[in-house]
Parts: structure tokens; sequence; C-alpha cells
């Protein structure tokens, strides 16, 4: 049996828990958030008990394993408490809204050489591995795709010193799945769009912006993200070209049709059980102590933080970035 504790009880902890609890070889034991009625609600709901105290609940519950499910401006204390215990742990993306404290963790992570996963969960998906087996012999010429929609309710997300911006946020999933598939990206240009949205207090993210990548193996490519929309419209979206080839990536699923001629395509339907496929990886990983079940280590969610952070440089300032320059 492995006991497992969630640092953070929000919505994306409900969202693993909910999967977790149907396994006969898994225990939540706690539960830990800044705010005390989350951290009993979920436990009431998963089981394990609340704690108002990280160390406290690390201590008491003596956990296999963690998950990390914190805002981007909030972590830092958490994962140098797990690792300071040696406890292997899940970190959902963003891994944090600055390089300097996303660095200062991975230099941990090497030296002590701790299992870690961080939940770019598409990365698990058969659609996407597919894509990723055809680019392997036809590579990536152009790439577009992006996030569409509304403004999550929280307070943090509408405050760019908080979340980073839509980019870190939540868009960094195709930032990520741009990296996965087409490689390396080495410069980055980006232009916004501002003073849609007037009736959201303390919001000084932007509305929509769209960045321009030039990657290592010569591709090009172009990814939009928008929170202004109230229609429900837009949604999430990838579509990768090559000479020979057409992968088009739809929906929260990343439902994907492959052309490979006008006659024939290859149909593959996202899982909507994406979150337990993931977990899955990381539990068997923290099992046999086999590393190669995780599609995202801690070095690889540090490169696409670094994309994400180059691109807000780049439609902050209206320049050219070098991603490598971070």
């Amino acid at each position: 049996m492995t006991r497992i504790v969630f640092i953070g009880a929000g919505g994306i902890a409900r969202q693993h828990a909910a999967g977790l609890v149907k396994r006969d070889d898994v225990e939540i034991a706690g539960a830990y958030d800044v705010a005390p009625e989350r951290a009993a609600s979920f436990a009431s709901q998963f089981g394990g008990a609340a704690y108002g105290d990280l160390g406290e609940m690390l201590d008491a519950a003596r956990p296999d394993a963690a998950w990390v499910c914190l805002p981007p401006f909030a972590h830092g204390e958490a994962e140098r408490a797990l690792l300071s215990r040696r406890i292997p742990f899940c970190v959902e993306k963003p891994i944090s809204n600055s390089m300097d404290t996303s660095r200062r963790i991975l230099d941990e992570i090497e030296r002590t050489n701790a299992l870690v996963s961080v939940c770019y969960m598409s990365r698990y998906r058969r659609s996407i591995n597919r894509a990723k087996e055809l680019l392997a012999d036809d590579p990536a010429v152009l790439l577009h795709g992006g996030w569409i929609g509304g403004t999550p309710g929280v307070y943090w997300w509408r405050r760019k010193e908080l979340s980073g911006g839509q980019i870190v946020e939540q868009t960094t999933h195709t930032f990520d799945l741009a990296r996965y598939l087409a490689g390396e990206p080495v410069t980055v240009c980006g232009r916004a769009a501002r003073g849609f949205v007037r009736d959201m207090p303390d919001y000084d993210v932007e509305d929509a912006s769209s960045v321009a990548i030039q990657f290592a193996g010569g591709a090009v490519g172009n990814l939009m993200s928008c929170c202004a929309n109230r229609s429900g419209g837009g949604g999430v979206h990838l579509t990768i070209v090559a000479r020979n080839h057409v992968s088009v990536l739809t929906g929260w699923n990343h439902d994907a049709i492959i052309h490979k001629s006008r006659l024939e395509q290859e149909h593959i339907t996202g899982e909507p059980n994406i979150f337990e496929i993931e977990d899955a990886a990381f539990l068997q990983a923290v099992a046999s102590g086999d590393r190669s079940p995780i599609r995202c280590d801690y070095a690889d969610g540090l490169k696409t933080l670094a994309f994400c952070i180059a691109a807000n440089r780049a439609v902050e300032t209206g320049e050219a970035v070098e991603v490598a320059s971070l």
C-alpha cells in the first residue's frame, strides 16, 4: 500500500484524488492547505487527515509519495520540505512562476537524486505520442495552436505577479507539447491585446497574446492565448504540419485527425481519464524505482517554464527573446 498526501487541496488536487481513490494500492493519508477549511473538505471526501501545518503532516502521515498542487507563486517551501525528507513527488504545472525558485529546487533534486514527475498530462495521450512517432521520420515544418477561453475565477490567476499570466499558467500545456513534438525553441517574438476585460477586480494579465517561435530544428510556430472570451467557444487546439502528414489535435482530450493524404486519415480519440493514466505512471515509478514511465521530469519541466517566461518577456517588451538566455 502506497501512502500519499496532497499539498494544496483545491480543484486540481481533487481531479487527481478522484482517480487515486479508485485504486486498491493507494491510501490518501493527509491533505495540507493554507485554507484549513479546504483541507478539511478534501479529507472528508477522499480520506486521510486534514493539516494546517505542512511539516506536521509530512512527519505524522509518513507518506511514500506526495502530490504538490499549488498556485505558481506558492512553490518552494513544499518542494524543499519533501526533498529534505526524501519523499518522491508529483508536481502540477507550472512548476513555479520563477526561474530562480525552480533552479534552486532542481539543484536540490539533482543533489539528492530525487524522483519527481511534472504533471504535463497530455504527454501521456495516445494521440500525442502517435504524432511524436510520425514526426521522428517526418519532422515538423510548422506548428500553430493555442488555448482560447475565459478567465478562471480564482483571484490569483488574474494577477500576473502571482500566476505568471495565461501563458505560464494555462497555455503552458500547449507550449510544452510544442517542445515535446517539435524540439527546443530558440527564439520567440510576441504581441498582446489588453483593455478588453474591464469588469474584473485586480486584473492585469493580457487579454490575448500571439507568440511566434523559431525551433532549433528549423520549424516555426505560432501559439495563441486568450482569456477574454465568455462564449464558451475557442478551446484547445494544436496543428503540426510536416512534409508528408498533418496532425490536427483538438479539445481538452486532444482528439486527433492525422492526414496522410487526401484519402487516408487516422483518427484517435483522446482519453477522458488522463489524470489517472499520468498518476499511474508516477506510482509505477515510485514502486519500482524505474523512472522511465515518467514523461516529464523536473529538469524537462524547467525547460517548458523557460519557454513560457521567454514568451511572456517577448510579449511584454515587443522584442525577440532567446529562450536560452533565461
